[in-house]
């Protein structure tokens, strides 16, 4: 038999006794619950409750995690896995649910005990031994409270047992996946590490074929700036003869307006000179021509007498 048949045996068994143990604990709560209803007498409920075995005890819990732990292999397929997961759950549910409803006996027997001893102490302030009648009342509730008290303390102790091999079951299928998946994550290691290792062979040459074509890279870098700098050399010095030659003209503009100044000072002088001798001609001319007319009046004038 493989130990993946043997896995799933064991938690086949173990779900079908967990249901058969689960099913006396159902109908005890079921009695007890039409009991309380009916007005059933605490004796019943404490004879319902104390008659009922524990449903799974804490050497049983202990043997089945100790064949169950073994029982796994790396070996068990997904399907397998989540089947024995799934049946496992329902397990877990149904156990859980056995010792919900022995609990609900338990707090229904708490709350009736409790009722009855009100209602009796009540009742035993009309009676005329009232101190007598308290205690007989006090003595049978704290019996029943420590029937309850150890019946709960044997639930408790059963549901820790089951929490704890729960707990051992959960933890061995959990290293079953572990061991199952460890060629997995070897691969995945090997895979990651030779990537790694690529990644850093690759970086070693680019290092050192950066550190082999620095010089060059100096060198074109160093031609580059003395190529720069000549470039500026030469436009600097041309700006500088441009600025000569702006200046040069700046002062022949100069000077051939000072001499186009000069000689329109000359011409101006010139034409107020010409103008200055036609007006002498032309009052002299006017002078002239006055004193002929003078003449010829006078001639004429002599003429006549």
């Amino acid at each position: 038999m493989t130990p993946a048949n043997v896995f799933t045996t064991v938690l086949c068994r173990t779900a079908l006794m967990l249901c058969v143990c689960a099913a006396p604990a159902l109908a005890r709560a079921q009695t007890v619950a039409s009991g309380v209803h009916a007005g059933a007498s605490p004796t019943v409920g404490a004879a319902a409750g104390s008659s009922v075995s524990p449903t799974v005890s804490p050497t049983a819990g202990s043997s089945v995690g100790r064949s169950a732990s073994p029982a796994v292999s790396p070996s068990v397929s997904p399907a397998v896995s989540s089947s024995a997961s799934s049946a496992q759950s329902d397990a877990e549910a149904a156990q859980q649910e056995a010792f919900d409803a022995r609990q609900t006996v338990l707090n229904r027997r708490t709350e009736e005990y409790t009722y009855r001893y009100q209602v009796a102490e009540h009742d035993c302030y009309s009676r005329f031994f009232v101190n007598h009648c308290l205690g007989v009342a006090r003595k049978a509730m704290y019996a029943a409270k420590d029937d309850i008290r150890t019946e709960q303390l044997k639930l408790n102790a059963e549901e820790r047992a089951l929490h704890a091999q729960q707990r051992d079951e959960r933890n061995a299928l959990r290293d079953a996946q572990d061991q199952a998946d460890a060629p997995k994550r070897a691969n995945n290691e090997k895979v990651n590490q030779a990537s790694f290792d690529e990644k850093q062979r690759q970086h070693q040459i680019d290092e050192a074929s950066r550190i082999a074509s620095q010089p060059k890279s100096e060198a074109a870098a160093q031609a580059q700036y003395d190529q720069k700098q000549a470039d500026f050399q030469s436009k600097l010095d041309q700006a500088h003869a441009n600025a000569q030659k702006d200046e040069q003209q700046r002062t022949e503009n100069v000077d051939r307006f000072n001499a186009k100044q000069v000689k329109a000072s000359e011409h101006q002088e010139s034409v107020k000179q010409r103008q200055t001798k036609a007006a002498a001609a032309a009052a002299a001319s006017a002078a002239a021509a006055s004193a002929a007319a003078a003449k010829s009046a006078a001639a004429s004038g002599a003429v006549q007498k």
